[in-house]
């Protein structure tokens, strides 16, 4: 038999690997949202110009609003008092949430008496309790925690109590078997099986966290960012209320997409149903 001489493309050679090299650069679920990024900032600003600058700012003239309340201390000062808030109020709701979430979906007969009340807590809008809020708690930092806590806290003791439905039963009965307590089962099988509920709920719990310190600021005592939106609006400077509306994006942008890709690191570990 005769030597046959095979031609080996360059663009898919080990070596030298340019087809890969261009599927690795081009990233669409990365340049997609750029050039819509900037597709819609050319059209604001093209809009922002047009128009009254109490009714809408371009994006140049927020920019600016920007850097100056940042040098003057306003937004800092601001950001700072927010993740405060958010920060503690999201904690409580996640160690809340989590233990609540495990003994809902362990004891069916708890999860019967609790769920309507919590469903009901849940559909109820926070706007209408801060009468009661402010009540019980005053219009300072506890309150705002606690409307930050009583939106954040259900969905993830929700999504908690289904992963934990949703364990292997072959597990719990092998931990069973060894005298496992409650506690160890916990700790062992439901809540690592539970992980890409708990991901999912805290995902949730997110937005929502976010959407209570705005609501919480606003109409409680008039700070953070949430303060500064109310005050701006409330004086017609638009240019810096959109400042601010675009700081309290960009952090949920950050937070929740932090949190969505966590969700998806987990996604595997969700149990499929065997046919």
């Amino acid at each position: 038999m005769g030597n046959t001489a095979q031609a080996v493309s360059p663009f898919t050679a080990e070596t030298g690997t340019p087809d890969r090299e261009r599927r690795t650069l081009w990233r669409p679920d990365i340049y997609f949202p750029i050039i819509g990024g900037l597709l819609l900032l050319g059209i604001w600003e093209v809009v922002g110009r047009a128009v009254n600058p109490i009714l809408f700012a371009p994006p140049s003239r927020v920019i600016q609003e920007l850097v100056g309340m940042t040098l003057n201390g306003r937004l800092p000062r601001a950001f700072l008092t927010t993740m405060n808030a958010l920060s503690v109020g999201y904690l409580l709701s996640v160690v809340v949430g989590l233990v609540t979430g495990v003994i809902l979906g362990r004891w069916k007969v708890v999860a019967r008496v609790l769920e309507p009340y919590i469903d009901a807590v849940y559909a109820t809008p926070r706007v209408v309790i801060i009468p009661l809020v402010i009540l019980w708690f005053g219009v300072g930092y506890i309150g705002r925690v606690f409307i930050i806590w009583i939106g954040t806290v259900i969905p993830i003791l929700i999504n908690t109590a289904i992963g934990v439905r949703n364990a292997r039963q072959d597990l719990i009965e092998v931990a069973k078997s060894f005298g496992a307590s409650e506690r160890q089962l916990a700790r062992h099988v439901t809540l690592p099986g539970s992980v890409p509920y708990i991901a999912a709920g805290l995902k949730i719990a997110a937005g929502r966290a976010l959407v209570g310190v705005v609501v919480a600021e606003i109409f409680l005592d008039l700070t953070g960012l949430g303060g500064i939106v109310q005050t701006e609006a409330q004086y017609f400077r638009t240019a810096r209320m959109l400042g601010a509306v675009l700081v309290i994006g960009a952090l949920g942008t950050v937070f929740i997409g932090g949190l969505g890709a966590l969700e998806r690191r987990f996604e595997s570990w969700r149990e499929t149903p065997t046919t």
